[in-house]
């Protein structure tokens, strides 16, 4: 399998490495000499990380704290703005599995919101 890796402390990636599920993951930055690099796992079951939550995850808890009212105005305004034609897969943004796997919690939110990147 290949897999992705980034360092929690300076951010490097090392892209494509290729090992069995069986292996141990591998800990040590090259580029900074720390334990701290952890596998980038994108897609699917995977999608749990380090410390991090999946877009729908962060969705629900973003639904769930709004108020009534504003749920209801989205809601509203979904129906309203749609057109007939429109596939309901059009009303989430355009970004790949990928790129919202890069994104920081912080990010995602904004995604969830606005569907901007």
């Amino acid at each position: 399998m290949l897999y992705d890796y980034k360092c929690d402390s300076c951010s490097h990636e090392i892209a494509d490495v290729y090992q069995s599920i069986k292996d141990n993951a591998l800990v040590k930055c090259p580029n900074c000499g720390k334990d701290t690099l952890h596998r980038v796992i994108y897609g699917g079951l995977g999608s749990f990380m380090k410390d991090s939550k999946t877009i729908g995850q962060i969705a629900d808890k973003n639904w769930s704290q709004m108020g009534h009212y504003q749920r209801s105005e989205i809601e509203h305004r979904g129906v309203e703005n749609k057109p007939k034609e429109e596939s309901p897969l059009s009303m989430f943004g355009s970004a790949s599995k990928k790129e919202i796997s890069k994104m920081t919690v912080d990010q995602k939110n904004k995604y969830i919101m606005t569907g901007e990147k």
